[in-house]
């Protein structure tokens, strides 16, 4: 149990980091006299990090262990978050050149981005170390549940701390992840598969559905977090402050709900990844249904709380169906492949949710509609998805 909190509190603060930043990007951008595109870019760094670091990170956790690798993240998320701080301040002071002040948020960026993937990979192949095979779902939900809660809790918190100072959010994700840092030394065992010299076979074919599905879910949500203010701004007439409050609510529904699915409904019910999948799906593509359908405030909160019961089942789902279509000395790297796979999704949902707002506001939800309905027919009919696969031979 000591495990399971470690790695829940671990995953928390990894995306409590991520979000606690986002209240922060204009304003701090505009005070530091950067543009709004120097914003976008500073913002994408970390996501394609995300996407270049985390096969490695996963298949150097099957070598070394979950622990150390579990340790260096959490240290470079740190790190990052105080390279990132600390520039800042010289910046607000007018010490550094426009060029120089991008140039170092930049890599203060990159490094975060380097880092959470080493954070996210360990704890989901601890996890199916520390789990049974039925018990897989329910497990990963805890890891669900975390990404859940830091959604809510960091932008939250972020916005909070900004009556203290602009910079105040940011010392606090300075210290978080050293204390967490601190529990995982001294609280957890280090965790190592036994290959038995035998040679990791990854890209199994029965894994590609699940890196399929991950980067699709994916690259839906983050392409409607991306769009909503516009969306929001544009459908009911709201001002800049009305904006910020409307997309933060229906924010906190998504993540609020994400965690009470995975609390409640996943925990308790021993569903395979691909029921998980066949219920997660279709209701995030329903609660897109309910957006476009409307111009109006409360349908629109509802729909948001539709898409975050939908991720809510279809994260535990990729994330167990991807650890139970390979083998046990492989769990390390089907882990950081889910976390590429989700990286790739997080980097073409903004790209593409912006460009296609340009042709109509409806445009890029109609899309993410579409792939839905297909990735339902998908995980309903065909067999490539072994959902109710119990084991995988070693």
């Amino acid at each position: 149990m000591r495990a399971k909190s470690i790695i829940f509190t671990s995953v928390l603060i990894g995306y409590v980091g991520l979000g606690i930043l986002n209240p922060l990007v204009a304003p701090l951008i505009r005070e530091l006299g950067l543009s709004e595109t120097d914003a976008g870019w500073i913002v994408a760094a970390s996501s394609f990090m995300v996407l270049l670091t985390s096969a490695f990170w996963g298949s150097w956790s099957d070598r070394i262990g979950r622990k150390p690798v579990l340790l260096i993240g959490l240290t470079g998320m740190a790190a990052s978050f105080g390279m990132f701080v600390a520039v800042t301040e010289q910046g607000l002071t007018g010490k550094f050149q426009p060029a120089v002040l991008f140039t170092l948020l930049l890599i203060s960026r990159l490094l975060l981005g380097a880092a959470f993937p080493a954070i996210l990979s360990s704890s989901q192949a601890y996890m199916a170390d520390i789990t049974t095979e039925k018990d897989r779902a329910a497990g990963m939900s805890l890891i669900g549940a975390a990404n859940g809660l830091g959604l809510v809790v960091g932008p939250a918190v972020g916005a909070l701390l900004t009556a203290l100072s602009l910079l105040a959010p940011i010392y606090l994700a300075v210290v978080l992840p050293l204390l967490v840092m601190l529990w995982v030394a001294f609280g957890m065992a280090n965790s190592k598969p036994q290959t038995h010299g035998q040679q990791k076979k990854m890209l199994r074919k029965g894994i590609l559905p699940y890196l399929a599905v991950a980067m699709i879910v994916m690259m839906a949500l983050i392409q409607t977090q991306v769009t909503a203010g516009f969306y929001f701004q544009d459908k009911l007439g709201l001002s800049a402050t009305e904006t910020a409050q409307a997309v933060g609510a229906a924010l906190f529904c998504i993540g609020f709900m994400m965690a009470l699915v995975q609390f409640t409904v996943v925990r308790k019910n021993r569903l395979t990844p691909l029921k998980l999948l066949q219920l997660g799906v279709p209701v995030f593509a329903v609660g897109l249904v309910l957006l476009v359908s409307f111009s109006h405030i409360a349908p629109f909160f509802a729909a948001f709380a539709l898409m975050g019961i939908g991720v809510g089942l279809a994260i535990p789902g990729f994330t167990s169906g991807a650890s139970l279509a390979v083998a046990k000395h492989e769990q390390g790297a089907a882990a950081g492949m889910i976390a590429a796979a989700i990286g790739i999704g997080s980097l073409l949902g903004p790209l593409t949710g912006t460009f296609l707002y340009r042709i109509s506001p409806e445009t890029p939800f109609w899309l993410l509609i579409l792939l839905l309905a297909l990735l339902t027919g998908y995980v309903w009919g065909s067999r490539g998805i072994r959902g109710d696969q119990q084991t995988v031979v070693d």
